[in-house]
């Protein structure tokens, strides 16, 4: 694959400036699409302490993609749930993972230690070919045109500059990005801004901790019990009116304020940091060939574990239009539908984290026993949300299907469930057998073998597959379908659910639409169809005319 017009011999097809999970996710799914990628970091190693500590099974599933899941979740644990606790100590929210069957065949919600992921994660690119990674780089600048990207770096050890092109180049380097300052984007500030003090430490010693995690909401200190994988644990700690970040900075003053949540003496320091927790989203994602990823176009507060999730999202999203405009033809305008469902997407996640916040936040004593009340009330009567999973949106808008008034088409934004299936006497995920790009789900082997040729191809052309999931030992009559058979009906709950005759499924494994009846897949396809190529052909066309 030879995308690069510059015939400068440090080529790339992808420049990914910043080498955390983002980053280093987005590397390697283009890596592996075929893409010659160089990655550029300003620091020379891995950061060795823990940062992001929660993940999901979404996140998971792509890291499933890479190949690398499995050795990840060898390193995990299960998030045991999480209390949180009023006043007088007394649990007025629960925020607990999904229970079984697992929708995406993996912990819906996980504990690691970032460093190690981290280091799987790059291991996972070093086996690519095409790849190349310059650390201790700094980010100096760029200049774009029709053809791709310039960019220059300097090296950090002696200040000598460095020009690399690529196609395209994102900017996942973190909260203080040079790719955003250099795209001059603005930032939208969602009102959430206070001093919080993380202490990570491990267990050296018998000690008495809950065994889920804790939201310790009281005015008095405001605090947050993370269990971590193995002996590590975690607390954040909400810093008071008057108190200052420098108020902590010895490890006594440290272990004076975590005392009011634990026994120190069991405990071994592993890293403490102050932050400042914001809820930002920045405006504009995209500048004609450069993307923002990861912290480098939004941040939120920690409490529902979804940082590093968002970011991994991006990187899912933005590979597969990147590749299917690159290798399939897809409209470029396709592009502009990251921002479009990234930032919907996000925002609302940062709103739900920034609403746990305000609850486990409050300073003010009668306002936090009115909440308290309130909560417990919720709790008590069934109306309270408990499952983490929920808070998650489907996404809202950008690329998936509507109905002719414009609203959107049935089961449009869903995730697509991963159930085990059946292969050979095995039990298996079914991603691991699937086809990259889109896919066509039914329960119904009529609603596959009745394709048109005009259907079939269309659907060739947008690089589909057909799955078929199977009640019986049903064979496919053609060998374009996949059938498997689920362990736990997922699928066809889904389908069910839906009260779809197909599923059209995009490559990250959203759900496009779900067509009821053949008049509806139909319509879809054209959709579909549409708009993946319909600006490309209507150029074409005006070239065609004018020869």
């Amino acid at each position: 694959m030879t995308l690069s017009k510059h015939s400068d011999t440090a080529a790339f097809d992808i420049l990914v400036v910043g080498y955390g999970p983002s980053g280093a996710t987005f590397a390697n799914l283009m890596a592996r699409r075929g893409y010659r990628v160089a990655v550029i970091d300003q620091a020379t190693e891995i950061y060795d302490k823990p940062r992001a500590i929660t993940a999901d099974q979404e996140v998971m599933r792509i890291f499933q993609e890479l190949g690398l899941a499995e050795e990840i979740a060898a390193t995990t644990s299960p998030h045991p749930g999480t209390d949180f606790v009023g006043i007088d100590g007394q649990v007025i929210k629960r925020f607990y993972p999904a229970p079984p069957p697992h929708l995406l065949a993996w912990e819906p919600t996980w504990m690691f230690v970032q460093p190690e992921l981290e280091a799987t994660l790059r291991r996972g690119l070093e086996a690519q070919a095409g790849v190349q990674v310059f650390l201790g780089h700094e980010f100096t600048g760029c200049k774009q045109d029709a053809e791709g990207v310039e960019a220059t770096f300097r090296r950090l050890s002696d200040g000598v500059e460095i020009g690399l092109t690529g196609h395209y180049l994102v900017g996942a380097d973190g909260g203080r990005s040079a790719v955003r300052r250099r795209m001059d984007a603005s930032i939208e500030d969602l009102a959430f801004d206070e001093w919080w003090m993380v202490v990570d430490a491990w267990l050296r010693g018998p000690i008495d901790l809950p065994a889920r995690c804790v939201q310790y909401c009281r005015p008095s200190r405001p605090g947050t019990y993370i269990v971590g994988p193995d002996n590590l644990r975690r607390w954040e700690i909400k810093l008071l009116p008057g108190e200052t970040p420098e108020d902590f900075a010895t490890d006594e003053a440290v272990l004076a304020v975590l005392s009011e949540f634990v026994n120190t003496t069991p405990l071994e320091l592993c890293r403490t940091a102050i932050y400042r927790f914001h809820a930002l989203v920045v405006d504009t994602w995209r500048q004609g060939r450069l993307f923002l990823m990861g912290d480098a176009a939004h941040q939120m507060p920690p409490f529902l574990g979804q940082g590093l999730c968002a970011g991994i999202r991006d990187a899912i999203n933005l590979a597969w239009k990147i590749d299917g405009v690159e290798q399939l033809g897809y409209t470029t305008t396709l592009l502009d539908s990251y921002e479009v469902e990234r930032k919907k997407h996000v925002r609302t996640v940062v709103e739900h984290a920034k609403s746990f916040g305000l609850i486990i936040g409050e300073l003010d004593a009668q306002s936090a026993l009115e909440r308290d009340r309130r909560l417990a009330e919720e709790l008590a009567t069934g109306k309270a949300i408990t499952v983490r999973q929920k808070f998650i949106p489907p996404l809202e808008a950008g690329f998936i299907g509507r109905l002719p008034d414009g609203s959107l088409a049935p089961g449009a934004g869903e995730l697509f469930v991963q159930p085990w299936v059946l292969e050979g006497g095995v039990e298996r995920r079914l991603d691991d057998l699937l086809a990259p790009g889109f896919m066509m789900v039914s329960a119904r082997p009529a609603a596959l073998e009745g394709l048109t040729n005009a259907q079939l191809a269309q659907w060739q052309r947008i690089g589909g597959s057909q799955l078929l999931v199977a009640q019986d030992d049903h064979e496919a009559r053609s060998p374009d379908v996949l059938v498997v058979r689920e362990r736990d009906g997922l699928l066809a709950e889904q389908l069910r659910a839906l009260q779809a005759q197909v599923l059209l499924v995009r490559p990250d494994r959203y759900v496009f639409a779900a067509a009821r009846t053949d008049e509806e897949l139909t319509a879809l396809l054209d959709q579909l169809e549409r708009g993946l190529f319909a600006i490309v052909d209507a150029g074409l066309e005006a070239q065609a005319s004018a020869a």
